[in-house]
């Protein structure tokens, strides 16, 4: 039986965790008499879609995070911040908003720029986003700059998640610009599912309108400033842009090119076409094993 837990152990707990070994969790934890014990038992619970044990657990949490001797207020935020996101579940929407807005607001105060604190915001912004409020969950995420202040993985995050919000509000320049830095950033810090999924975006949002006028995407991101809501906007990208990209995704995309419904393949190879690229020969290399039929239509 573990009484306390050192931040290696409890490192290690949350990544067992995290990758869902939760039999080996439990083994090494047993039953813990302490705040970050506490913690990881939320967690496991949670794991096993015990939200109620998750509750209890989170609440045993922060009590022993507020002992005195054992004060702990990054972990305490932390718990608030996972409770708010089961009474969010749970169709709490008051006593959510308040546990998530607590958890970001704490965090920024004692530990900003961290990657809790940079979760907590992305949590904050996504209720925002849940409960029909785009304009605030923009706000929110203009608290992640996208330079100086937290980690790239997160500031990746939030640009993706930024992108989809203008998108939804019909502001597809805003859209395509954002997720141009989501898949930088993403792609520079090897996160390969969202730097594949915005540069999909990006390739799908730039075949409106590729334009060798348009200026470069490195201008429009240096150049943009915050605005006001606006109405909505078109996208479009230059050649070179176009290019950058699609060279990227073309080898990822060739690693499976099964299933009869592909629309990641449909636009890389209308890209290809369109920048009369010699890359479609690969695809022409492949047609055998390719199965969706408006891909092999487009390869003809």
């Amino acid at each position: 039986m573990i009484l306390g837990l050192d931040d290696e152990e409890f490192a290690i707990l949350e990544d067992l965790v995290g990758q869902n070994q939760i039999i080996e969790a439990k083994k090494m934890l047993g039953k813990a008499i302490c705040a970050r014990g506490s913690f990881i038992e939320s967690a496991i619970s949670l794991a096993e879609n015990d939200i109620e044990g998750a509750l209890t657990s989170l609440e045993e949490c922060m009590n022993r995070s507020r002992t005195p001797s054992t004060r702990n207020p990054v972990l305490e935020a932390r718990a608030r911040m996972l409770r708010g996101l089961c009474r969010s579940g749970l169709g709490e929407k008051i006593e959510a908003s308040a546990d998530l807005r607590w958890a970001m607001d704490r965090l920024n105060a004692i530990d900003s720029g961290s990657e809790a604190h940079g979760i907590a915001i992305l949590n904050v912004a996504a209720w925002h986003r849940q409960n029909g409020e785009p304009v605030m969950a923009l706000a929110t995420h203009s608290e992640i700059a996208r330079e100086n202040t937290h980690v790239p993985e997160i500031v990746a995050v939030s640009r993706q998640r930024v992108a989809a919000i203008h998108a939804d509000l019909g502001d597809l320049a805003g859209s395509i610009r954002h997720h141009w830095t989501a898949w930088e950033i993403a792609r520079d810090t090897g996160m390969s599912v969202i730097a594949e999924a915005s540069c999909l975006h990006i390739i799908d949002l730039g075949l409106a309108n590729v334009d060798a006028q348009s200026e470069r995407m490195s201008v429009r991101i240096e150049n943009s400033r915050p605005e006001p809501r606006k109405d909505p906007t078109e996208p479009s990208i230059h050649p070179s842009d176009l290019k950058d990209v699609t060279e990227w995704i073309v080898p990822r995309v060739l690693k499976d090119v099964s299933g009869d419904q592909r629309l990641d393949m449909q636009i890389v190879v209308e890209a290809l076409h369109i920048l009369d690229s010699d890359l479609i020969e690969r695809f022409q290399g492949i047609k055998d094993s390719i199965q969706d039929a408006l891909v092999l239509a487009a390869l003809q």
